[in-house]
């Protein structure tokens, strides 16, 4: 169980890849606000179809590949260390730090996710981009377009099938783009009037937050539940009675026009009609508590854990990993080569495998994100996947390099091969799908390429980095013990920045950039002066020396 971990000579390329998987996730939040079409908290004034490609490029592998690497290093110190030492090491690098961020981190967003609303509240929503009605069932609805509306409704579970980016189903989105006639084309053709969004929140409650007393009325006349809680409790009568600041940023995440005048009359009509079928504003005070299904909703859907989920995943993938160590240690399993890990045939398991979760998703690309005491089971099943890769992997100890070899034609095949397709096919970004396959093969390809993708770059970005950092390098191991740092604090001050500078007139891709590099370099300079040397630097990265001490710096830690 104590072999020694002959993958040290190459640590440091892995702890950088690491590093570089979380540094690349400041880069990530700070392009959302720029990203159109992204639902974001903050909408930047200066928009464009290249940032969002960038955020689906980095979301499709970034946190695959973190996982992958934990799993590599938590089965290392395992050999290493044993089983206690390794618990013991989690704890204090990543179960502490969590727990600690739930008083800390998460706090600050809201106080920066406030902030924002605040300030994006008083801004008028930009016009959605002009698409026609023939790209998808959505556009057909805001268009207006019957015939467009028809052809997409010939595809089969177009009725139920949410919104790719907001999660909401036809009908709701029907009623928030204030188009009566298609909400009547939809119930015609058997849509569920009480169909559920993502957040489980019906139509009705989505007429009712913007006012559409017309479509309530028409709601309620074909049957519409007036007292259906969302996941919170809501009812729709709730909705109904919601501020304009909340309307109207919400609205300007959905690119919808609102007008306060036109709303706050059709907010007093809604109210009025909701109560005289009955409705009451919040069912069963908050949470469903009378049944199991309310309790297990309110346990994986409720954000708890927010920026710091991913410190919380861990912990439940050690919880897992713990498991399987004992059941090794006792069976007396040890380090072998895995011809299923190292074979270059791995994809063909690796890639159906990863499919199952993927085709679960509510994202159309990329994972969803889990932020419950309880984690969404396809998401937890997702990233078991590449943390029991990673652990599988370190005891193949592949000194040859085996895995990732062909970097130099796989990555960029990866990149400008299979990435553009996977994200045609998951939402028509390049306006090209539909002349390569029917629209009921686009879900089925792009959940076949978004799987193939994650892996390509998994294996790509890992023999690109064992292949250039052939040595340790003094700046790169620096950043390396910094990102834990700036990753667990940029996000509240990317928002609050991003609210900042959202209406200034300059070029996304001036602004995107400078934003990104003033934002880590601050969070460096806090690291610097303010972390590295104190005790939340031990905490995240163990105890470091200043310049001119006499002891060693200790070897890197890992998550």
């Amino acid at each position: 169980m104590n072999s020694p971990a002959s993958s040290h000579q190459r640590l440091h390329d892995l702890d950088a890849l690491r590093a570089a998987a979380m540094l690349i996730g400041i880069a990530y939040h700070a392009a959302l606000s720029f990203a159109i079409g992204f639902p974001w908290m903050v909408q930047d004034v200066s928009q464009d179809t290249g940032a969002f490609v960038f955020q689906a490029w980095v979301h499709g592998f970034r946190m695959q590949l973190f996982m992958l690497l934990s799993g590599f290093f938590t089965a290392m110190l395992w050999r290493q260390k044993g089983l206690k030492a390794l618990l013991w090491h989690r704890c204090r690098r990543v179960l502490f730090p969590c727990l600690l961020g739930l008083i800390t981190v998460v706090p600050a967003m809201a106080w920066a996710s406030n902030f924002a609303f605040q300030r994006m509240s008083r801004v008028s929503p930009k016009a959605a981009p002009v698409e026609p009605a023939s790209a998808s069932l959505w556009a057909a609805v805001r268009a207006g377009d019957p015939a467009a509306l028809q052809v997409h409704l010939a595809t089969a579970g177009s009725l139920t099938n949410l919104h790719p980016a907001f999660g909401t189903t036809p009908l709701a989105w029907a009623a928030i783009t204030d188009r009566r006639d298609m909400a009547i084309a939809l119930l015609d053709r058997g849509a569920p009037v009480d169909g559920r969004n993502s957040d489980g929140s019906s139509a009705l409650h989505a007429a009712a937050f913007m006012g559409r007393a017309d479509i309530v009325d028409l709601l309620i006349q074909r049957g519409a539940n007036v007292n259906l809680p969302n996941t919170s409790g809501e009812t729709p009568l709730h909705s109904a009675e919601q501020d304009f600041g909340v309307v109207r940023y919400i609205a300007g995440l959905l690119q919808v026009p609102v007008d306060e005048a036109s709303w706050q009359s059709g907010r007093q009509q809604c109210q009025q009609r909701l109560k005289a079928a009955g409705a009451t504003s919040v069912a069963g005070g908050g949470v469903q508590t009378g049944s199991w299904a309310g309790i297990w909703n309110f346990l994986v859907n409720t954000p708890v854990f927010i920026l710091i989920w991913f410190l919380w995943f861990l912990v439940w993938l050690l919880g897992i990993f713990a498991v399987y160590a004992g059941i090794a240690g006792r069976l007396g399993w040890q380090k072998r080569p895995w011809s299923f890990v190292l074979s270059p045939a791995r994809l063909l398991w690796l890639v159906p495998l990863t499919m199952v979760p993927t085709w679960m998703m509510g994202s159309p690309f990329g994972p969803d994100t889990s932020m419950g005491i309880v984690p969404m089971p396809h998401v937890l099943l997702y990233y078991v996947l590449f943390f029991f890769f990673g652990a599988f992997y370190f005891d193949c100890d592949d000194r040859a390099g085996r895995l990732g070899s062909s970097w130099r034609w796989s990555l960029p095949v990866t990149i400008l091969v299979v990435f553009p397709l996977a994200v045609e096919f998951a939402y028509g970004t390049f306006g090209f799908r539909s002349a390569l396959a029917p629209e009921r093969f686009h879900k089925p390809v792009s959940v076949f390429l978004q799987s193939l993708y994650v892996w390509g770059m998994c294996f790509g970005t890992m023999g690109m980095f064992r292949a250039l950092l052939t040595r340790e390098n003094n700046t790169i191991r620096y950043l390396s013990d910094s990102a834990y740092w700036l990753y667990l604090a940029h996000l509240p001050l990317c928002i609050a920045g991003q609210a900042v500078i959202s209406q200034w007139p300059l070029p996304v891709w001036i602004k995107l950039p400078l934003f990104s590099v003033a934002l880590t370099v601050f969070l460096l300079l806090t690291y610097q002066f303010l972390v590295r040397y104190t005790w939340v630097g031990r905490l995240l990265n163990g105890p470091r020396q200043r310049p001119g001490s006499r002891s060693p710096q200790p070897v890197a830690t890992t998550t």
